[in-house]
């Protein structure tokens, strides 16, 4: 039963209504939507000590509020409720609020949303988004968005994509709501922790998938993330405490912390055992940490690969970890969400006062309420460099399309071929850096698209025909490419964007077009999805995508350039003399030799543009619904240049948003 459910014009029921608010987390329970129905094999989203459960503890202090009302008021007076959770009623109910828009988001992510609805429902303008598989924190609404799209699958909260079977299921959460003291601070502050895991849709847990998130909401959105997972096995145990020593000895990086607005108010006048123990444990007295401890606890250091039973056992892993690290070290409370039963803390690690990279972590914790001590607990450190966010989104593109390594490799042998081997190509390798490579480099340029020599500029070089018409024939191809600037788009970002790398293609050519090729997104929308111009990234990019003349205007470069090379400057004689005269210079030249190597790479990879663009403009590719562009679709794959000038020309053009409005 959620909040919004119960009405507040009884006075009877906004006191259940505060009963339940103090007794823990809601219930939501998720079915992911899928092409195959989930009915019946979905996990639910809350799963306690390994056991599913239908509902969670505030479920069933609203069932106990149903079948015996009086009881549930008293329940409000309960000490155990009262203590650390929330300082009033109010706060109890924000507390569950923005718990239950927590738990909302987790389901949002489970039944695979569109990434822009749970982006504009879930976050402020202004979100700070950590993920700790990536090295940077994701900064604003847009960036955001950006990355829910890019990096779909690469880790839990980043979203699923499509095919996956998997689902996030709760295993605890705690909620607290403070009411902000300062004037730099407005509204309510809410701090809500999430321990969690990764599940198959039939059930079944993922291994070393086990995670915390802490949240930081205000004015009913979350305002800062910070998420944290379990290492893959085998687990780094001693080595990740051996690696901390040897980076103290560098400078500390601030830009690692992520603090919450804990000065904005005060959750509870009362340090938490769990601020005792991270003092203790500061002053190294392992005495006085261990103290705080049940002496049945469990804990979970997910750095190693076993639990830690029982205090004793506990207390040798702090002792060891005491002699691992040096007595600089401090573990610092960046935010803590702290009831009479749970405790969710985030923290790093500090090295004299200076925070050190890559050394963020979250807790969670079970308190006991007889003897408030630690009675179980999971501790999740960031997982060191190399990072595996951007590694994970690029493996499962080349896991979905193993064509993509015909690509890679290819600008393997490009590179290697054209900058460093000698032989294979003639002339010396670009790194020689030979002065007649770079003065024909500059005379070529000077001559672009022919204008300098047609106008007969005084600054205009004598090159060789034949090599200013591959020139420029090639750079009018590179050009072309614009025209599928769409392959850009909000809901469609690449790893590498798509402008800059037309931009790099005019000096490097197949160097920048080859590794767009092998980590670009496929198109996903279907032919029965409207892609508008208004979805392409960049005003003047959808202009330029979409201009119609492009592919005319383009195409007569590079007709001219042919001409060019076949007639112009007489001096260099007939056909046959020039020809000839152009093969001897090949023979000794590294960049023009490089020249007919991209327009061969062109050739072989411009088709690679021509379905997903299609499909986007509402093509169908079946056979029997690509119907009247059957042809020109095998044209702009198969015919070089000409036939994507004449794709271009003729293609269907994307609709805009404001014609569609009229």
């Amino acid at each position: 039963m959620r909040l919004a459910s119960l009405t507040t014009s009884s006075s009877l029921l906004a006191a259940v209504h505060y009963a339940a608010a103090f007794s823990g987390p809601t219930a939501t329970t998720i079915t992911p939507r899928h092409s195959k129905s989930l009915s019946s094999t979905s996990p639910p989203l809350f799963r306690n000590n390994g056991q599913t459960i239908s509902s969670s503890p505030i479920s069933s202090s609203l069932k106990m509020a149903e079948n015996d009302p009086f009881s549930a008021i008293l329940n409000i007076f309960n000490p155990s409720n009262l203590m650390g959770n929330t300082s009033s009623p109010k706060n109890a109910a924000a507390a569950l609020k923005d718990e239950q828009l927590v738990t909302s988001f987790i389901a949002a992510l489970n039944s695979r949303n569109d990434p822009s609805d749970m982006v504009m429902q879930f976050f402020s303008d202004d979100i700070n988004f950590v993920d700790t598989s990536y090295y940077n924190p994701i900064q604003g609404k847009e960036a955001l968005l950006k990355h829910f799209y890019l990096h779909a699958g690469s880790s839990p909260l980043s979203t699923f994509t499509s095919d996956s079977l998997e689902v996030i299921v709760i295993d605890d959460i705690v909620a607290v709501t403070s009411s902000s003291s300062s004037s730099s601070v407005e509204g309510d502050v809410s701090k809500v922790c999430v321990m969690y895991h990764l599940a198959t849709m039939g059930g079944q847990d993922v291994d070393d998938t086990t995670a915390i998130s802490f949240y930081n909401l205000q004015g009913g959105v979350i305002m800062q993330v910070l998420d944290v997972t379990e290492p893959a096995s085998p687990k780094p145990g001693d080595s990740g405490l051996n690696l901390l020593k040897t980076v103290s000895k560098f400078i500390g990086d601030e830009t690692i912390v992520v603090k919450g607005n804990n000065n904005g108010g005060v959750i509870d006048n009362s340090i938490s055992v769990v601020e005792q123990y991270f003092d203790a444990w500061n002053r190294r007295d392992m005495q006085d940490a261990k103290s705080l401890f049940a002496e049945d606890c469990e804990m979970r250091d997910l750095q190693y690969d076993d639990a830690f039973h029982g205090r004793a056992e506990f207390e040798k892993h702090l002792l060891r970890v005491k002699d691992c690290l040096p007595n600089t070290f401090a573990f610092v409370v960046d935010d803590i969400a702290a009831t009479s039963k749970k405790v969710g803390v985030s923290w790093h690690v500090e090295n004299n006062g200076d925070p050190l990279a890559f050394t963020r972590g979250c807790s969670f914790y079970t308190i006991d309420e007889r003897s408030g001590l630690i009675q179980s607990g999971f501790e999740i450190p960031e997982k060191a460099p190399p990072k595996q966010g951007y590694l994970k989104t690029l493996s499962s593109k080349f896991e979905a399309e193993p064509i993509r390594y015909i690509p890679v490799a290819m600008w393997v042998a490009y590179m290697y071929i054209l900058f460093i081997s000698d032989g294979i190509l003639p002339g010396v390798n670009a790194l020689a850096l030979e002065q007649r490579t770079w003065e024909e480099v500059r005379d070529l340029s000077l001559n672009f698209f022919l204008v300098a020599p047609l106008l007969k500029l005084p600054f205009s070089p004598v090159v060789h025909p034949m090599l200013e018409g591959v020139f420029n024939l090639l750079l009018a191809w590179a050009a072309m490419f614009a025209g599928f600037l769409s392959d850009e788009r909000k809901d469609k970002p690449n790893l590498l964007p798509f402008g800059p790398i037309l931009v790099g293609m005019q000096a490097l050519t197949s160097a920048f077009l080859l590794p767009y090729l092998f980590t670009r997104t496929t198109e996903t929308s279907s032919s029965s999805q409207v892609v508008y111009q208004e979805d392409i990234d960049g005003a003047l990019q959808a202009k330029v995508a979409e201009w119609r003349p492009l592919g005319g205007l383009l195409g007569g470069v590079g007709t001219s350039a042919i001409v060019w090379g076949l007639v112009a400057r007489p001096e260099f004689g007939e056909f046959s003399e020039r020809y000839s005269s152009f093969v001897d210079l090949l023979s000794i030249d590294r960049v023009g030799s490089s020249f007919l190597v991209d327009l061969a790479i062109f050739a072989a990879f411009q088709g690679w543009f021509v379905d997903d663009d299609l499909k986007r403009r509402g093509v169908d590719l079946e056979e029997d619904g690509i119907g009247d562009f059957a042809i020109l679709r095998y044209v702009g794959k198969y015919v070089p240049f000409f036939g994507m000038a004449l794709y271009l020309t003729l293609r269907p053009s994307l609709p805009a948003r404001r014609d569609s409005a009229e």
